[in-house]
């Protein structure tokens, strides 16, 4: 009939529409990879051994910062949306090939592999070093991975390593992804650390600007020299003879021109508290959503201070610190034993 020809012209219509539109797309993607150094065509007629060289080139050239990522992934997906809407008529069948190749970028680009730590990609870089460093290796197959003391690292060797790094951007990316997360844990540790994310947030910033080798060098350098105070400061714990969980309250606690022997009660002051809270009152489920147990931490912890130096801590100071280390509590512990130390 004539309304069932005209319904089969729309149609026909309507998917010439879209497929002009997912051409454009492609074309766009296309030309968004070759200004940042990468020919799709290569892959699409790549042999099946050499394709995942190639893929690692695209990886690399999308990696240079977070920006060139991200642009490339919505650039993807608009591809990916109206190649399904096409799916499966007749009018899809120039886009295939092109499709396959995008599809399978982006897919090496979020493959969900194991996260790597600082270390690990440490170690990858290490390899190319002449001169050793410490390692610590597992002496049982189920224990950690082999620890890296990262501030005993030769960091001008690693600079110089780094020159010899095929895959620079990646290498980076997955640098200061590894240092992001080490960062995370450690600033909900301990809420001071917050300056480490301020420093780390200058860098990535000025990493995400940058658009050539030199300022992926750059980032690199000083992403390098940052993990170095990171893992200084992630030993700080240990050099104060104290857990992360005491540090965290030591460092509220503590103030400029204490004496040694005011430390060392500061200290101890801050092992009571965490005590004698975990004793009881963090044990308990839901803790937080009480009015009268919250009331009953604050006053612990009030009770607690008072044995802080007299001298250094008049009450007034007292007051303020109890109120510090209580937020820190709240935000930390969240009952029945749970908290983000034990994350």
């Amino acid at each position: 009939s004539g309304a069932g020809k005209k319904d089969d012209e729309n149609k026909i219509e309507l998917l010439e529409k879209i497929a002009g539109e997912l051409k454009e797309s492609i074309r766009a993607t296309r030309g968004y990879l070759r200004e940042l150094g990468f020919n799709l065509t290569e892959l699409m007629n790549a042999k099946p051994m050499d394709k995942l060289a190639k893929l690692n080139e695209a990886t690399d050239c999308l990696s240079l910062n977070e920006n060139t990522r991200t642009k490339f992934e919505m650039m993807a997906r608009d591809v990916f949306r109206k190649y399904k809407a096409l799916y499966p008529e007749e009018q899809i069948k120039p886009f295939i090939r092109e499709f396959n190749a995008i599809e399978a970028i982006y897919g090496q680009l979020n493959q969900k592999v194991k996260s790597a730590d600082i270390t690990d990609i440490m170690m990858q870089l290490q390899a190319l070093v002449d001169e050793s460093v410490f390692v610590k290796p597992p002496t049982e197959p189920h224990m950690e991975d082999p620890y890296i003391d990262l501030s005993s690292l030769n960091f001008e060797k690693l600079k110089a390593a780094f020159s010899n790094v095929k895959r620079k951007n990646t290498f980076v990316f997955d640098l200061q992804k590894a240092i992001a997360r080490k960062l995370k844990q450690m600033v909900q540790e301990n809420p001071l650390r917050l300056q480490f994310y301020d420093e780390y947030k200058r860098i990535i910033d000025e990493y995400n600007r940058g658009k050539d080798t030199n300022a992926t060098e750059e980032a690199f350098n000083k992403l390098t020299e940052f993990s170095q105070s990171l893992s200084v400061e992630e030993t700080r714990a240990m050099r104060e003879g104290l857990t992360e969980e005491t540090l965290a309250i030591f460092d509220l606690l503590k103030k400029d021109n204490l004496n040694k022997k005011e430390i060392d009660e500061v200290k101890k002051i801050a092992q009571q508290t965490l005590d004698v809270l975990r004793e009881e009152k963090l044990k308990l489920a839901r803790w937080r959503e009480s009015t009268q147990i919250r009331a009953q931490i604050k006053t612990t912890i009030y009770n607690t201070l008072l044995w802080l130096p007299e001298v250094a801590y008049p009450e007034v100071e007292v007051l303020e610190k109890a109120d510090v280390v209580y937020q820190h509590i709240f935000s930390s512990y969240s009952g029945e034993g749970r908290s983000v130390y034990s994350a």
